[in-house]
């Protein structure tokens, strides 16, 4: 094991492009190194990996920070944003058999007297192998940072004065919720590390406690000073008097499986009638799917070498500036993997789900196995996955549909987050997402809308509830998919639906498909106003039996972009949100669609930054990364508690196939 080197080359996403730490200490093989060089052996650092995308094992995490603090790079002091694989590259993996040997490194954000490193270990040799100081950003936030601003907030004398005013002289039922600030080029904000923490009255309630905010009131505080540096207070509206609680079923007793399904699950390899894929949990960015591959009559296809969620943007829509900072990029500031829940059977999952346990790691660098965070399980989905009758000869034939979902449930505040990876007998790829939850509500006069305050205080939301606005805001989720329609030379063709006349007089009109293909990377508008346009993937190298280029449709469900001006200071910060579709040529260090570090950022990172490069995207390796948008103008039919809403996007063979797949068996099965 030698001394830690520094790797002069920034990685564009994970390393924002810095400058690399050049003040790193000088370390021979002393007893510290000698001590990480026993631990790795010791824990088997590679032990029990199966594949080169296995998520970070417990002792990996362990030889991580061991090795990092004895290169006197860490302390006890520091705090760890991330710690993950850091992927091979894609060669590699493709190229790995079962049984070989596996490079494993670990990369790592920390941070440590108020500075963000970046690093990455090799764990086979406990060597660090790149360490950087990151300037001027923030890292996504802390568990012990919520606890720090709550506690400091409850303790300040200006916010107690504030509830004083408010006839508030205890504060044992008062749940405090630090927000992430935004940025809005506030001198006063500048280059601190800030939360703003807004309080509500629990008094009475048992499952809500966002039901009954203490509206106009909010203390700024600096995690890094430890300190309340501001309290706002903008006047004292009413404390809703309603205890907003809602009952639930109880979850059931998970059931045994019985092994009649069709999944197999060998480590983080799932195999599903002639699916199979990998799978594993992101501490960033939750479940991520790899090597996405169909048996085709004994051939392996591949579809998707990699698919998870990029970024998700949750701007809220009134001006008041005790909501307009509330523009959320729940991905980066808080971290899909770290903040999912435990799934419970009969109603999270069904009652026979495979339920999943994930280990993680939590902000002192130490592992923590979290229970029941992935499920996965095979549907019924009540319909045909194809059928005909025929009334010629009255012949019928047909075939039920059954999917394999794997899914995840974040809860970010008051939201619930459902992520589904859906495949379906057919070749079909299909993220479903449902939002659930509680809607963020604002405290307000108007009880009913008779009142005569009732037209100022719905003006940008829906009263829910006497007392009560649900504020209308947006989600934007990216999904990041590494498309490899079998293998990596891939184009993107824009199908444009364009009308035509007939010019034989037979008083016809119609219309015709036009193939343009995109040739340089950047985002991607609708070109046809209205007419419609079909994204279409295809492999231009090879050709099915048709003598057709094999392909995949990606087939938007809900896609509305950002109506936000591009000059708005949270627009800039999420600009990918300003389309539906972006596409970039493939780098593996290309992860986040608003950048590596989205807390506190004055925008221009992610996707604008990637495609600024303007590379080549036709017959290469190419990235899709697909814009899920959808506005919510709250309905009282969304209180106290939401029904979920859901939303989609597919891909669907297009040319993959010489005729449709459904009609071959799976391995084991009989043709139908």
């Amino acid at each position: 094991m030698v001394a830690p080197q520094v790797d002069a080359k920034a990685k564009r996403d994970r390393g924002g492009g810095a400058r690399p730490f050049a003040a790193l200490t000088r370390l021979g093989l002393t007893w510290a190194a000698v001590f990480v060089g026993v631990l790795i052996t010791l824990l088997g650092a590679q032990s029990g990996v199966a594949h080169p995308l296995d998520p970070l094992s417990a002792d990996e995490i362990i030889s991580t920070v061991a090795a990092l603090r004895a290169a006197g790079l860490t302390d006890a002091n520091t705090r760890f944003a991330l710690i993950d694989l850091d992927e091979p590259s894609k060669a590699t993996v493709l190229a790995w058999l079962p049984g070989r040997p596996v490079d494993r490194s670990a990369f790592v954000v920390a941070r440590r007297n108020r500075t963000v490193y970046e690093g990455e270990v090799n764990l086979a040799t406990g060597t660090v192998t790149r360490w950087q100081a990151i300037p001027d950003v923030q890292t996504s936030i802390l568990a012990n940072e919520w606890e720090l601003a709550q506690r400091l907030t409850i303790a300040d004398s200006g916010w107690r004065a504030a509830m004083q005013k408010r006839g508030y002289s205890g504060f044992d039922r008062i749940f405090c919720a630090p927000f992430t600030v935004g940025y809005f080029a506030d001198p006063a904000e500048e280059g601190r590390r800030l939360l703003k923490v807004v309080c509500f009255d629990t008094a009475g309630a048992r499952n809500n406690v966002w039901g009954r905010p203490i509206e106009g009131l909010y203390a700024v505080v600096d995690l890094d000073e430890s300190k309340v540096i501001r309290v706002v207070d903008n006047g004292i509206p009413p404390v809703s008097r309603d205890i907003a609680d809602f009952t639930g079923t109880e979850p059931a007793t998970p059931t045994p499986q019985t092994g009649n399904d069709d999944v197999s699950i060998t480590g983080n390899e799932v195999r599903w009638k002639n699916w199979s894929f990998h799978f594993h949990m992101d501490p960033r960015t939750g479940l991520v799917v790899s090597l996405v591959q169909f048996n085709d009559h004994g051939r392996q296809r591949m579809v998707l070498y990699r698919g998870s969620l990029a970024e998700m943007f949750v701007p809220y829509m009134d001006p008041d500036n005790g909501w307009s900072f509330r523009t959320f990029m729940d991905v980066g500031e808080f971290g899909f993997g770290i903040m999912a829940s435990p799934l419970k059977p009969g109603i999270d999952c069904p009652a026979d789900a495979r339920l999943i346990d994930a280990t993680l790691p939590d902000e002192n660098g130490e592992p923590v196995l979290v229970k029941s965070r992935i499920c996965l399980f095979e549907r019924e989905t009540g319909g045909p996955l194809w059928r005909h009758a025929e009334f010629a000869n009255q012949t019928y034939a047909g075939h039920p549909a059954t999917e394999l979902v794997s899914r995840t449930i974040t809860s970010v505040g008051n939201y619930d987050y459902v992520i589904d990876w859906v495949l379906s007998q057919a070749g079909v790829i299909r993220i479903d997402v449902g939002a659930t939850g509680i809607d963020a509500v604002e405290g307000v006069a108007a009880r009913r809308m008779a009142d005569a305050s009732a037209g100022r205080d719905t003006a940008y939301g829906t009263l829910v509830a006497p007392n009560l606005v649900a504020v209308n805001h947006d989600h934007f989720l990216s999904f990041r998919l590494d498309v490899d329609i079998d293998g990596p030379g891939n184009t993107l063709a824009r199908q444009l639906i364009e009308p035509q006349g007939v010019a034989n007089g037979a008083g016809r009109s119609l219309w015709r498909v036009v193939n343009q293909d995109v040739s340089e990377e950047g985002p991607l508008q609708s070109k046809t106003h209205g007419t419609g346009e079909i994204w279409h993937i295809v492999n231009p190298n090879l050709t099915n039996g048709l003598g057709q280029h094999p392909g995949y449709e990606l087939q938007p469900g809900h896609s509305v972009t950002s109506l936000l001006a591009p000059d708005d200071f949270a627009q800039r910060r999420a600009s990918f949100s300003a389309a539906p579709l972006w596409i970039t040529a493939y780098d593996p260090t290309e992860l986040y669609a608003a950048g590596p570090y989205p807390n506190q950022s004055k925008g221009g990172d992610g996707l604008p930054a990637y495609v600024a490069q303007r590379r080549p995207v036709a017959n290469t390796d190419i990235v899709l990364w697909y814009t899920m948008g959808f506005h919510h103008v709250p309905r009282p039919e969304d209180w106290p508690v939401m029904p979920t809403m859901w939303h989609s996007v597919s891909l669907v063979p297009d040319g993959f196939f010489d005729r449709n797949p459904a009609l071959d068996p799976a391995p084991g099965e009989t043709a139908k």
